[in-house]
C-alpha cells in the first residue's frame, strides 16, 4: 500500500504540472524547475524522517546524497541557457566544446566587391520588410515545395547571435559575436563569401538569452551606409561598401538611461527622413533621432524607455506616425521632430517584443504575453486637432513572447506561447490553437500566406484560414534553437541561428 504522503504529494505536483502545460501557461517551464526537485526534496526528507530510531542515520544520508548529487551535476554538466523560448534550461557535458569561431581578419582598405545578384534576387533592406510591418510581396516563386525543393545555395558558420539578414545590391548584412568582438558581417549574396566585417571590442551574455548581438541591420542604399544596433546599445553607422565606421553613438548613455535592457538592446533603427531613428533604455527616453549624415542628435521624445521593439511608420488616422512600444506604453509620435501625439499606458514588469501591426485605417495590434493583455488600438483625431487613443478589445490571445502577428482582415496568426494559433480580432477570442513551431518568427506573404521560422529550425509555409491550421510547405533548414527572423530577398531565402546561416533559392513560377 503505498503511504498517503508520498501519494498526496505526487498527486498535487503532478496535478499542478499537468495543468500547468494543459494551460501552455507562461511560467509552465517555471513550475518544471521549481515543482520536480521541491517534490525529489520533500520526498527525500518524508523517507528520512518518517520512521523513528534511524531518523539520524537516514537523515545523513539524504544530505550526503543530496551534495552528492549537486557536486555531480556541477562537474559533469554546463549550463547553455534556455533549450526554447519556455526557458526550459539547456545542458551539455563538460567535455564538449562550446560553440566558438576565431575572429575576423580585419578588412582591408577596399573591400571585395560582391558577385551579381542572383536571378529572382531583390533587396530587402531592414528588419521585417521594406516598411518594417511584416509584410512582403505576394510570391513570385512556387509555394509548393515538395514538387519544386528549394535550392540550397550555401552553408555557412556563423557567430553568436539573434541578428536577422539585410540584404541590398548582392550584398547580405548581419551581426554576431565572436570572442570578445561583436561583429557587423557582409555576405556575397551569391556565394556565401565573406565581403567585409566591422568590429567592436564589445561582448553581451546573458544567461538565458544568450550571447551576442540581436538586432538586424538597416540598410540605406541611396546614401550607401548601412546602421547597426549593438546589443549594448552602440548604434554605427558603416560605409555599405567597404564596411569602415563613418560615425557611431552610445544610445543608452544618449537617452539618458540608468539601466540598459536585461535581455540586450535587439530593436532595429529606422531611416526617417534624413534621421535615423532608434528606441531607447530601460528607462530615460523612449527614442533618440540622429542625423543620419554626421551622428548629431536631432531629438529625444518619451519618458518611459525604449522596450524589445522597433520603432515604425503607421498612417492612422489619416496622419503618417512614428510608433514606438516603449518599457510600459505604446506611443505615436511626429516623425520630424518626435513630438508626442498620443500615448496608451501599457504597464507590466516583462518584456515587450512586438511589432505593431496596423488591422485598419485607425487601429492597430500590440501583442504580448506573461499574463498581459494584447490590444487592439484605435487612434482618431479629435475637432481641434488632437489625437487621442482607445483600447477596442482587449485579450489574453494571442500571447506572442518573441514574435509578431500577421492580420489578415478581422483574423490575427501569431505564436501563442510556441503554439501557432488565430484570434478572432472582433472579439479577442482565440478560434483555434495548432502547430508546434515554437517561439519562432514570422512574415506576412501577400494576401494568403505567411512564413514561419520554426523555433527548432524548419521553415514552414501557411495559409490564412480562420478555420484551422493549413501548412502549405515545409523545408528542413537549421538543426538548432532558432529565435532569428527569416529574410526573403525575392526569391533568395535567407535564415539563420547563433551556429549557421543558410541561403536558399526558390524556384521561380
Amino acid at each position: 500500500m503505498i503511504p498517503k504522503f508520498p501519494l498526496i504529494l505526487t498527486l498535487l505536483a503532478g496535478g499542478l504540472l499537468a495543468g500547468l502545460w494543459a494551460t501552455a501557461h507562461t511560467f509552465r517551464a517555471a513550475g518544471v524547475m521549481f515543482l520536480i526537485p521541491l517534490w525529489l526534496l520533500l520526498l527525500g526528507l518524508w523517507w528520512a524522517l518518517h520512521r523513528r530510531g534511524v531518523r539520524l542515520k537516514r537523515l545523513g544520508l539524504f544530505v550526503l546524497g543530496v551534495a552528492a548529487i549537486v557536486m555531480a551535476f556541477r562537474s559533469l554538466l554546463r549550463y547553455e541557457g534556455s533549450a526554447d523560448g519556455s526557458a526550459l534550461p539547456s545542458f551539455s557535458w563538460r567535455w564538449q566544446k562550446p560553440h566558438s569561431l576565431p575572429p575576423l581578419r580585419p578588412t582591408p582598405d577596399t573591400a571585395a566587391a560582391p558577385s551579381p545578384p542572383p536571378p529572382g534576387a531583390s533587396d530587402m533592406p531592414r528588419f521585417l520588410g521594406v516598411k518594417g510591418d511584416g509584410i512582403l510581396p505576394e510570391p513570385t516563386w512556387q509555394t509548393d515545395w515538395k514538387a519544386h525543393p528549394p535550392r540550397e545555395v550555401w552553408r555557412i558558420p556563423v557567430g553568436d547571435g539573434w541578428s536577422g539578414f539585410a540584404v541590398a545590391g548582392g550584398r547580405a548584412l548581419t551581426q554576431e559575436q565572436r570572442g570578445a568582438e561583436e561583429y557587423v558581417t557582409c555576405y556575397d549574396l551569391a556565394t556565401g563569401k565573406l565581403l567585409w566585417s566591422h568590429a567592436d571590442e564589445t561582448r553581451f551574455d546573458e544567461a538565458m538569452g544568450g550571447i551576442g548581438p540581436r538586432a538586424t541591420p538597416t540598410i540605406d542604399a541611396a546614401q550607401n551606409t548601412v546602421f547597426t544596433m549593438g546589443a549594448k546599445g552602440l548604434l554605427n553607422c558603416l560605409d555599405l561598401t567597404t564596411g569602415k565606421l563613418r560615425w557611431s553613438k552610445d544610445v543608452l548613455k544618449d537617452g539618458g538611461a540608468s539601466k540598459s535592457p536585461q535581455w540586450g538592446k535587439s530593436s532595429s533603427p529606422l531611416v526617417v527622413g534624413e534621421n535615423i531613428v532608434c528606441s531607447g533604455g530601460e528607462n530615460g527616453a523612449s527614442l533618440i533621432a540622429y542625423r543620419c549624415g554626421d551622428g548629431q542628435m536631432a531629438w529625444k521624445a518619451g519618458d518611459d524607455g525604449g522596450s524589445y521593439s522597433s520603432p515604425v511608420l503607421m498612417t492612422l488616422a489619416g496622419r503618417e506616425q512614428l510608433l514606438s512600444v516603449n518599457n510600459n506604453s505604446v506611443t505615436g509620435h511626429d516623425p520630424a521632430s518626435g513630438t508626442l501625439l498620443w500615448k496608451f499606458d501599457w504597464p507590466g514588469m516583462f518584456p515587450k517584443v512586438c511589432q505593431p501591426v496596423q488591422v485598419t485605417a485607425d487601429r492597430f495590434l500590440v501583442t504580448t504575453s506573461y499574463g498581459l493583455k494584447s490590444h487592439v488600438l484605435e487612434v482618431k483625431a479629435g475637432p481641434d486637432g488632437k489625437m487621442a487613443v482607445t483600447s477596442i478589445v482587449a485579450a489574453s490571445a494571442p500571447r506572442t513572447k518573441f514574435s509578431s502577428a500577421s492580420v489578415f482582415g478581422t483574423h490575427a496568426y501569431a505564436m501563442d506561447e510556441g503554439t501557432f494559433c488565430c484570434a478572432d480580432l472582433t472579439t479577442g477570442e482565440r478560434v483555434w490553437r495548432e502547430g508546434r513551431y515554437g517561439f519562432g518568427q514570422q512574415v506576412r506573404l501577400g494576401e494568403h500566406l505567411m512564413l514561419i521560422q520554426a523555433e527548432k529550425g524548419f521553415v514552414a509555409l501557411v495559409r490564412d484560414n480562420p478555420q484551422h491550421l493549413e501548412e502549405v510547405s515545409r523545408i528542413e533548414a537549421l538543426h538548432t534553437k532558432t529565435w532569428n527572423p527569416p529574410t526573403l530577398a525575392g526569391r533568395m531565402l535567407l535564415v539563420r541561428n547563433d551556429h549557421e546561416a543558410i541561403c536558399f533559392e526558390l524556384s521561380d513560377k
